[in-house]
């Protein structure tokens, strides 16, 4: 899923604020939650009343901090990995499906 981080993002995102900075601001746009508190390596969002926590690309971490450093960062976007548990247009949360394992009878 592809999350891109706007000028307006940018602009009205807060720095060192969890819930408020650009990255957390983006997240909750695209994915539509309501949610998003993002720190160097990973984000929490709430989707369905659960709090499910995903984890940032490098570029992403280190465009983060540049950010909160200096205060200036160009617009980018990012590709975030649900690895299948986030799916739909609105996301749903839902346990990774069990593999099954067959147990040879003695």
């Amino acid at each position: 899923m592809r999350i891109n981080v706007t000028w307006s993002d940018i602009r009205e995102g807060r720095s060192a604020r969890t819930m408020e900075c650009m990255v957390a601001r983006s997240l909750k746009r695209e994915l539509g939650v309501d949610y998003a508190s993002v720190g160097y390596r990973s984000a929490t969002i709430r989707v369905g009343g659960e709090y499910v926590k995903v984890y940032l690309p490098r570029n992403v971490q280190e465009k983060i901090k540049s950010w909160d450093r200096s205060g200036f960062v160009l617009p980018f976007s990012f590709e975030l990995s649900t690895s299948g548990f986030l799916v739909g247009q609105h996301l749903e949360y839902g346990p990774a499906p069990l593999r099954q394992f067959a147990l040879a009878a003695a």
